[in-house]
């Protein structure tokens, strides 16, 4: 990508420019009267977000991360769509689908005041090298720097057929120790344990992480909070248009073996997605919409 035409195109003087980021992906970088952010146009991911009071940023970013065509990037909020986990529908074998893995469209950016900036980022058909899905649709997804993050993804169904997707924000809070860390709002909850064979479970209290945990909570919508102890302060997540939560963090076996983590990394950062995830699934009619939207807000704690 042209990182001068866009910065012609869409540049905010001030507030919004365009960079050549980690590996030379084209970021945007945002820094208004509320936060400064930075987005990586490849995998259209939130990497940053960072109140002007905060201390720390929002989200966790590995420093092993690849900046790659064709791979992931370890941190912020990568978009799952159209399926989350594994790929079920034999298209490619892509973890958590595809729109991850490739590049968006800058479609509008704008400064509604000094205090909050918005980016709308489009992917299509057209975006892939491949096309690996037999469908038409077009994504569209609304970020909100402000005094919070906002995160709208639009799904069209562009077609006379109707398709299946599951889909999440697969956000990377970072947290000072994962030990002192409390999740509250899944009490009363029932669960999938995926480190214990899938078993069905109940949360009958406050969920603290002292192993490695990969739980998928379902049918609900609800406000969490994550309350970091060592970092003093509280994370709140409000979502709507979700019926899935999955709480995931890989611990020290598990983050030895992934490459673009730290072995020590499992200690700073947790997974706290909202989303539509197994039998949460969204079916789009033929012309028809899905909008899933969440909130995410830095508190005193």
């Amino acid at each position: 990508m042209d990182i001068e035409q866009l910065n012609t195109d869409f540049g905010i003087e001030g507030q919004l420019k365009f960079i050549r980021g980690y590996g030379g992906l084209p970021f945007i970088e945002i820094n208004n009267k509320s936060a400064t952010a930075l987005i990586s146009i490849y995998a259209a991911q939130v990497l940053s977000y960072q109140p002007i009071e905060a201390e720390e940023d929002l989200l966790f970013l590995s420093e092993q991360s690849c900046y790659e065509p064709g791979k992931a990037i370890r941190g912020g909020i990568p978009i799952c769509w159209p399926w989350f986990g594994p790929d079920t529908q034999d298209v490619e074998g892509l973890s958590h689908g595809f729109v991850r893995n490739d590049y968006w469209a800058v479609v509008d950016v704008s400064a509604l005041s000094a205090f909050e900036t918005k980016v709308t980022l489009n992917f299509t058909p057209s975006n892939l090298r491949d096309t690996p899905w037999p469908y038409k649709y077009a994504l569209e997804l609304e970020i909100s720097i402000g005094n919070e993050l906002g995160l709208e993804l639009l799904t069209r169904n562009l077609g006379d057929q109707v398709f299946t997707i599951t889909q999440a924000f697969h956000s990377y809070f970072k947290v000072g120790n994962i030990c002192q860390v409390n999740i509250l709002g899944l009490e009363g909850s029932e669960y999938l344990d995926k480190c214990d064979e899938d078993s069905q479970k109940y949360q009958t209290e406050l969920l603290t992480i002292n192993t490695e945990v990969d739980r998928i909570y379902n049918g609900f919508e609800n406000t969490l909070i994550i309350e970091d102890a060592a970092l003093k302060r509280r994370i709140e997540i409000r979502s709507s248009s979700h019926k899935s939560t999955v709480v995931w963090n890989p611990w020290l076996i598990r983050s030895k073996e992934l490459e673009d983590l730290a072995a020590e990394d499992y200690q700073s950062f947790l997974c706290l997605e909202t989303g539509n995830i197994g039998s949460n699934h969204i079916e789009l009619l033929p012309y028809s919409e899905y909008r899933f939207c969440s909130q995410f807000k830095i508190l005193a704690k």
